[in-house]
């Protein structure tokens, strides 16, 4: 068998998908900064994970077979044994299993009455499945813990994340290991809104694909009232109005509606 590495089109233009490997054989995958090594054997499936290379790598190439050996000392291993031989591995799309927090790379500030769609990114999971089971998964780079809330006790864990509140979209970086979202703010307060830090609710979110193999939410719009500590949230329907025609490849981890309210500006502890 020969090695296929990825084209930039069509059903191949991203890492997820079904896996094909003969028995004995190992695929590689390199997702952004991540390097993923997958082995077939009779009855088990071998994983192996390292991140050595800048986390700022944004593309992605498949090899099947690998071309190069594993490392002597991966990042991570992982055998899953006495797996049914006759079902099909996936390596599948998924969000965060925690609200992100980002935090623009500088001061960024909407007026009263003002609006402002900016596109945010947040890091993608990995996840490997047999058949409808899930074995793994896995951020395609490790974000840092961060609490959100406005005391040790009202608030809630997330992951944390930076973003340079880009508001057009030719400037924002294509990355395999990232999904963008275009988050729109309003706000409907009398005072200007200082955006120091903003929480995203993924595991509320659908991922959509385009046909480069970008990575999608579907848009949300976050309203500041006056005088409230929360804000209100509306998810959009389907794929985003940047990519009307991208496909949906992987269902929110948390159900509800499409409004709701949560706490998504900066909290008063740090």
């Amino acid at each position: 068998m020969g090695v296929r590495v990825h084209s930039n089109s069509g059903e191949d233009a991203g890492w997820w998908g079904p896996v094909e490997l003969p028995p004995g054989a190992t695929g590689y995958w390199a997702i952004g900064p991540l390097d993923l090594w997958l082995k077939r054997c009779a009855d088990e499936w071998d994983l192996w994970l390292a991140r050595e290379r800048d986390p700022e790598e944004s593309g992605f190439r498949r090899e099947i077979p690998a071309r190069e050996p594993v490392p002597e000392k991966p990042a991570e291993q992982r055998r899953f044994a006495g797996t049914p031989g006759g079902a099909t591995a996936t390596l599948a799309v998924a969000l965060a299993d925690r609200p992100v927090v980002s935090r623009p790379e500088a001061p960024f500030h909407v007026p009263a009455g003002g609006e402002v769609t900016l596109y945010v990114s947040t890091p993608a999971w990995v996840q490997l499945r047999l058949g409808e089971t899930r074995l793994h998964e896995f951020p395609a780079y490790p974000a840092s813990d961060t609490w959100f809330g406005p005391n040790t006790v009202e608030g809630e864990l997330c992951y944390a994340s930076r973003t340079q509140a880009r508001m057009t979209l030719e400037d924002v970086p294509e990355r395999a290991h990232r999904v963008l979202t275009p988050l729109t703010v309003h706000n409907a307060a009398g005072d200007t809104l200082l955006l120091e830090r903003i929480k995203l609710p993924v595991p509320r979110l659908p991922v959509y694909a385009d046909a480069r193999g970008r990575l999608w939410t579907s848009a949300v719009r976050v309203q500041h009232e006056p005088e409230r500590d929360l804000a209100e949230v509306k998810l959009g329907e389907g794929p985003p109005a940047e990519s009307p025609r991208a496909r949906r490849v992987a269902e929110p981890r948390e159900s509800g509606g499409s409004r709701f309210s949560l706490r998504a500006f900066s909290a008063l502890f740090h």
